[in-house]
């Protein structure tokens, strides 16, 4: 249970990788696309000899081995990739319901289908290949959402498990690793410097820094003593502690867990919205397509399979890729052009939702200010000394250390002096010497109880103080405090100004801002009080975006309509979240809610743009004006334009 380096870090090391996905896709996807690859090639070799008169005779060993060649590559492919999406057709087949699967099914058996009546009958066109390339694309997209929710599922799993265990002492003197499941309010468990907090208990012996970012959002570490409350999902510093668990009850992290493994079950409103769509076009594409076959059997004096052609010429033409690309693919263009803008999407419902947006909630800390604590040095009392020469010999003191709090004092000055004697004081600070110089910085209380005589009001400020000693005299205090980005508030006017309520929210319960630019800072949220924050947003009407960057913001992003996180926050708020501010630029937000806006209303336009292309192609299919291999044309057609359309309209819009 030793661990070293930062709460943030720390769950990534837990993390398997490489177990995501489809056992064995890479090589069933590389094998099929070359297949699919040589399907096009030969098909359309025989589709053009046979046009010009030239196709090898029918009976012929030639023709026999082409289609047979054909057919097994098809067949191949089926059996390659077809199997989840059969699974899927016939599950939803059991629930009465149609969706996007059913009509990936239809269009292949009728390319199938149609060819086989051409292989059989010696005449007509072929499109085994469309088979191929049908399955090929149902199972890339399939890959993709398995292999996104196999990485939030890790990060939960990776994340639980440096919690899962406690270190007791025995009545032997030894310690043993525990379940915390097991433990009881008997037991101590024993927290060393660098370890995880795994229960909600109370401090019995011990004391020191903790780092409880994660679940309260404040970014300097805070001291807990004997007599006070940890809580599971935070980390010990520099102390020894022992605690006692609290008796029964769900310890806070595992709330923020069951969220996050709650969340891969809730679709996308993208998804939700094709599955509308094609609740209605699948089964007007398959009763056209029987409508079809019967009119022209029943009342046509052609022969059957000149109305098997017409039939599946009507599945071909409404193939699925025309109206699957219409949206997609402007979205997945428009999350490149977004990328180069410093938002990396993680899936194409963000860009709806962000067109979408009316409210924006921030987290402060590490999201509208930096990481790094910045250091006020107004209040010091240098003595014999010149403030230059004091920051330098207390910046050479912080360096010697590993606490964050020294980090902020390494920043004091550029100047190295020889540090010696250091004694570090778990919780309440470190003395040593540097250069010349006798130095004690930290809480009140140490300085008192080294003796040193402390002014009758000691300086107050914003930020968490440390005071200073140099000699044995008071030489000052120091606030550490986070500082604000510099483009926050200029941020948050341009999304006021472009119609964007802001809301700021904090866990830090001393927040250093009352507000930022014209908005008002919230302070002392627990992160289920953020969650409830957000949910009432929406019960009110509105579409929330939540920006945040730590595990303790969560929930609120789970409660909101959509969320962003600080690439460079924790490792499961970067993994939950919708998308990735590159370098915390909260300043792109404006400009990329600004154009996402414009690229939906012209994506809208392509979307029924899609729509009447299908269904035009359809009533000509049906009409018998469409040769099969004219329908497969006008599908490839119409995935281009749309294509073209959408990659065109993404470009303008950023």
């Amino acid at each position: 249970m030793k661990q070293t380096g930062s709460d943030e870090a720390r769950p990534s090391t837990c993390l398997p990788c490489g177990n995501s996905g489809l056992p064995g896709f890479g090589f069933r996807i590389g094998l099929s696309l070359a297949l699919a690859g040589q399907g096009m090639v030969f098909g359309l070799g025989y589709n053009n000899a046979l046009e010009a008169g030239e196709a090898p005779a029918y009976g012929s060993v030639l023709y026999g081995f082409l289609h047979g060649a054909l057919i097994l590559s098809a067949v191949s492919v089926a059996v390659l990739l077809g199997g989840p999406l059969v699974r899927e057709t016939i599950e939803a087949v059991r629930e009465r319901r149609l969706s996007v699967e059913a009509l990936f099914v239809l269009s292949a058996c009728g390319a199938f289908v149609g060819s086989l009546v051409s292989t059989l009958s010696g005449s007509g066109s072929v499109y085994y290949e469309v088979v191929s390339i049908v399955l090929c694309v149902y199972a890339i997209g399939k890959q993709i959402g398995v292999v996104q929710k196999g990485r939030v599922g890790e990060a939960v799993a990776g994340f639980r498990e440096a919690f899962d265990r406690a270190l007791v002492r025995g009545l032997d003197g030894e310690l043993k690793a525990v379940p915390v499941e097991r433990l009881t309010p008997h037991c101590q468990v024993v927290i060393r410097p660098g370890d995880p907090i795994p229960v909600d208990g109370t401090i019995v012996a011990g004391s020191g820094y903790v780092r409880e970012t994660t679940l309260t959002g404040e970014p300097a570490p805070v001291t807990r003593e004997t007599g006070d409350r940890v809580l599971a999902g935070t980390w010990s510093i520099d102390g020894n502690f022992e605690v006692q668990p609290e008796a029964g009850g769900e310890r806070a992290i595992d709330r923020i867990l069951e969220l996050l493994e709650a969340a891969p079950a809730h679709p996308s409103r993208l998804q939700e919205s094709a599955d509308r769509l094609m609740r209605i076009f699948v089964p007007l594409v398959s009763v056209v397509s029987a409508g079809t076959f019967a009119g022209w059997f029943l009342f046509s004096a052609q022969p059957w399979w000149e109305a098997l052609f017409n039939a599946m010429a009507v599945l071909l033409v409404a193939c699925p890729c025309a109206l699957g690309l219409a949206m997609p693919a402007g979205i997945w263009a428009g999350l490149f052009h977004l990328s180069q803008r410093g938002i990396i999407g993680r899936h194409g419902s963000l860009l709806d939702s962000l067109a979408e947006s009316t409210v924006v909630v921030f987290d402060k800390t590490g999201t509208l200010s930096h990481f790094e604590l910045e250091v006020d040095t107004g209040h010091l009392r240098p003595g014999a000394v010149t403030e230059e020469a004091l920051s330098a010999e207390v910046a050479s003191l912080g360096r010697a250390s590993h606490h964050p709090v020294s980090a902020a004092l390494a920043t004091l000055s550029g100047e190295r002096l020889g540090v010696r004697d250091l004694v570090i004081h778990p919780g309440r600070g470190l003395e040593g010497r540097a250069g010349e110089a006798h130095l004690l910085a930290g809480e009140a209380g140490l300085l008192e109880e080294k003796g040193i005589s402390l002014p009758p009001r000691l300086p107050e400020a914003a930020g968490k103080p440390v005071h200073l000693a140099r000699n044995g005299s008071y030489a000052g205090t120091l606030f550490l405090r986070e500082s604000l980005r510099e483009e926050a508030g200029a941020t948050l006017e341009a999304l006021t100004a472009m119609g964007c309520r802001c809301r700021i929210l904090s866990g830090d319960p001393a927040a250093g801002y009352l507000q930022i630019g014209a908005i008002p800072v919230e302070g002392g949220l627990r992160p289920e009080e953020k969650a409830a924050r957000v949910r009432e947003l929406r019960q009110a009407g509105e579409q929330v975006l939540f920006v945040g960057d730590g595990i303790n913001d969560v929930p609120a992003m789970e409660a909101g309509n959509a969320s962003l996180a600080i690439d460079l926050g924790a490792n499961l708020a970067t993994e939950f979240s919708d998308g990735l501010l590159v370098d915390g630029r909260v300043s792109v937000l404006p400009g990329a809610i600004r154009q996402a806006r414009k690229l939906k209303k012209s994506l809208q336009g392509n979307l029924r743009f899609a729509l009447a292309y299908n269904l035009l192609g359809m009533s000509l299919a049906a009409a018998g004006v469409l040769h099969p291999v004219v329908a497969a044309l006008l599908m490839v057609g119409s995935s281009a334009v749309v294509s073209f359309r959408a990659l065109r309209t993404a470009g303008e819009a950023f």
